[in-house]
């Protein structure tokens, strides 16, 4: 061929090759300025990986820690909050020119290629802090150029996107540091038991270290390999003169590395399994995921819980525990009367424990026995049907094939309202139950929203008047909540919020109602608690739950003893297991929150107001009655009138003891007399408050004076007899 052709052949290719080379590089650089444009903010993925949440109590102590989604310990902190040290040390280890580059170093590149060509192997791969938090946001961790192109490309979208400290914030909270910790705050509490902000020099070299190989530089694991890796961090920032040589030399060989003790637990402890504030952390994550919070948010969520008080009472419930043959579990809750916050929200003593642990009996629903009974009188006073001096019959009796008896086996005969609630009387109550009937009942469990929503609303019977049909520790205790604050009923919150503002609430008895059974529950003093509290105990059929509730004008409580399986006790007697660890509580409590005393009066003049009784039943007395007294009843609720007072037999009431008669009988002997007591069908005799039956015969009555006490079963119409049996002269 000729050489001119040649000649003119080869520099045509060269002008081709050339022009196709301009038009590549034109075109990549096009695709390059315009590549960030096309991707979405990577960010979107980064935020889908939720932080580990801390629970705090209401004084800000850490109570639990929740892992995120994929069991990774992050704790994201804004920039002010991590030491400055160690964030002019990351950027030095990592990223020196970071507030100059727009996302890549394109001078790092080069150095880091010519590093690569001379060493025929990757010595570095030239990522900025930018690159690498974009590289976060890729499932593919496997290094290629193709990922090194998507990395550029994503860490420039982040430079258009977000400012320099937005990007170096997310890094330092997202930085791998061994194992499951991610983020320097993490890895300051596992391995330091401190904050990022409270890290010195030489904890902040080693912690900016470890993400270059988190495995290998893992302190806990590898402190040799940590500590090497720490010398060539304070090497760097020798290089960058942010420090001198004596300067590193000091931080390595003096400054302490305040490792916290790893085999023993610390505030800064990270569980996935829960302590006993689980319950309570809940209840709070809940209520605030119904408040619209998201597991994306970092914020710590502040409990209602108060952890130092709650261990105070974990400590009461398992020494009473202890001490109680055959009971191996316990409960307890205490609410703030006016902010309905949970002060304690304990349902378990031991959550650890395989058998049951984790059940929560504060939830659980359970047969409350006589711990329904001051609603149940409430109800009879809301209806003007008793006051808390109204005459009731403690007396046998039998509806069907339901016939309770009171726990000591014994009857009263008729004793004042107020004395059979405070004795926990159970004749009376059914008799109430009987009076109200059964639906009126359900509908009052369904307003003080204690029985539970998957429960039969029929079908209890009249023993519902004794718990049978099943209530929680916490409803209950929110239910006594309502009479400690003149009968309003309102929600419990498990987190804490002192701006929030308290609801109305639901109105389910008047003030005058709640307070009078207040009245009636002070009556007797709680053993364990020298202030006043209004208390009520109660004990399960067949021993397998004890339980008591107390209310001050602050705080209300309420405990539960028993097995979570179900199994009785002897010990389960609400009177001895459960009322004096609520004794104990609430003394705990008057303690730490200043309690003011309970006034026995539960005052409150506009609620309550004075009414003549008839001295006999304690009803509005009727112009017939011949003895009246004053007695204090709810303002504004009509009292019923007595009717066994005048024309007894027209009245249909007529019903008198014929013998013995109001007199002095002489003894013959030291030992008293024998008196018959007229026998007559459905009648229960007592003998000086003591149940004589229903024919109780010859009796003998020791010198003295005696009332004697006749009922009628069918219209508990009474008569009394009081006469004196005196020695022969």
């Amino acid at each position: 061929m000729n050489p001119r052709f040649r000649n003119l052949i080869n520099r045509k290719a060269v002008r081709i090759a050339a022009a196709a080379f301009l038009v590549f590089a034109v075109l990549a650089l096009a695709v390059w300025i315009a590549a960030p444009y096309f991707v979405d903010d990577p960010m979107i993925r980064l935020r889908q990986i939720t932080p580990a949440h801390a629970y705090l109590d209401r004084n800000g102590l850490p109570v639990f820690y929740e892992t995120t989604h994929d069991y990774e310990w992050r704790f994201p902190v804004e920039l002010d909050d991590i030491a400055p040290c160690a964030v002019s040390i990351m950027l030095s280890a990592e990223d020196y020119a970071f507030y100059e580059h727009g996302g890549v170093d394109y001078t790092a590149i080069l150095r880091a290629l010519w590093q690569d060509i001379k060493n025929l192997k990757i010595i570095s791969g030239a990522s900025t802090i930018t690159m690498q938090l974009a590289g976060f946001a890729l499932p593919d961790h496997r290094p290629s150029l193709v990922r090194k192109f998507r990395q550029a490309t994503m860490a420039r979208r982040l430079e258009q996107l977000y400012t320099k400290d937005e990007i170096l914030t997310e890094y330092l909270n997202r930085i791998p540091c061994g194992g499951k910790i991610y983020g320097i705050e993490a890895a300051a509490r596992y391995y330091f038991g401190l904050h990022a902000s409270q890290l010195n020099r030489a904890e902040a070299a080693l912690l900016c270290g470890v993400p270059q190989k988190p495995n290998r530089y893992n302190p806990k694991y590898h402190a040799d390999d940590a500590k090497k890796r720490q010398k060539i961090v304070l090497d760097l920032l020798v290089h960058h003169e942010l420090i001198t040589a004596d300067d590193a030399l000091s931080i390595y060989e003096t400054e302490p590395l305040r490792y916290r003790d790893f085999t023993q637990p610390s505030d800064f402890e990270f569980k996935a399994a829960p302590d006993e504030a689980i319950h309570a952390v809940r209840r709070a994550r809940a209520e605030k995921r119904a408040e619209g919070w998201s597991p994306a948010q970092k914020e710590a969520v502040v409990c209602s819980i108060d952890a130092d008080f709650q261990r105070d009472v974990r400590a009461v419930l398992k020494r009473r525990r202890d001490a109680l043959p055959g009971v191996r579990d316990a409960a307890a809750v205490v609410i703030d009367n006016a902010s309905g916050e949970a002060l304690v929200f304990l349902g378990t003593l031991d959550f650890d424990d395989p058998d049951g642990g984790q059940y929560n009996a504060a939830n659980a629903v359970r047969s409350a026995g006589s711990t329904l009974k001051p609603f149940l009188y409430a109800e009879a006073i809301e209806g003007g049907l008793i006051t808390a001096d109204t005459r009731v019959l403690d007396a046998p009796l039998r509806y069907g094939g339901y016939a309770p008896g009171n726990f000591d086996g014994s009857f009263r005969g008729t004793v004042k309202a107020a004395y059979a609630l405070a004795h926990s009387l159970n004749t009376p109550a059914v008799r109430l139950a009987a009076t109200l009937g059964e639906s009126r009942m359900i509908e009052l469990a369904d307003k003080l929203h204690i029985l539970a929503s998957s429960r039969p609303r029929s079908g209890f019977g009249l023993s519902m008047a004794l718990g049978s049909a099943g209530h929680t520790l916490l409803s209950l205790t929110n239910a006594y909540r309502a009479l400690a604050t003149d009968g309003t009923l309102r929600p419990v919150y498990f987190r804490h919020d002192s701006a929030r503002t308290a609801p109305a609430g639901e109105r389910v008895f008047s003030a005058g109602t709640a307070q009078t059974v207040m009245r009636m529950l002070t009556s007797l003093p709680l053993t364990g608690f020298e202030g006043t509290a209004a208390w009520k105990t109660g004990t399960s059929n067949n021993l397998r739950d004890a339980w008591c509730f107390a209310c001050t004008e602050t705080l209300t409580a309420g405990v539960w003893f028993g097995n979570k399986d179900g199994s009785a006790s002897d010990a389960l007697v609400g009177g001895t297991a459960a009322a004096p660890a609520a004794g104990e509580i609430l003394s705990l409590a008057a303690s730490k929150y200043n309690l003011t005393p309970l006034r026995s009066a539960w005052p409150n003049d506009d609620a309550l107001e004075s009414v003549e009784v008839c001295a006999e039943t304690g009803l509005s007395a009727s112009p017939d009655c011949k003895d009246t007294e004053s007695a204090v009843k709810p303002a504004g609720i009509p009292l019923a009138i007595c009717g066994v007072c005048g024309d007894e037999a027209s009245a249909g009431k007529a019903f008198r003891i014929l013998s013995p008669i109001p007199t002095v009988y002489v003894a013959d002997d030291a030992e008293g007399i024998s008196l018959d007591l007229t026998p007559g069908e459905g009648v229960f005799w007592f003998a000086d408050g003591m149940y004589l039956g229903e024919k109780p015969g010859a009796r003998t009555f020791a010198p003295g004076t005696h009332r004697l006490e006749a009922v009628r079963a069918s219209d508990s119409a009474v008569d009394t007899v009081e006469f004196t049996v005196a020695r022969k002269k």
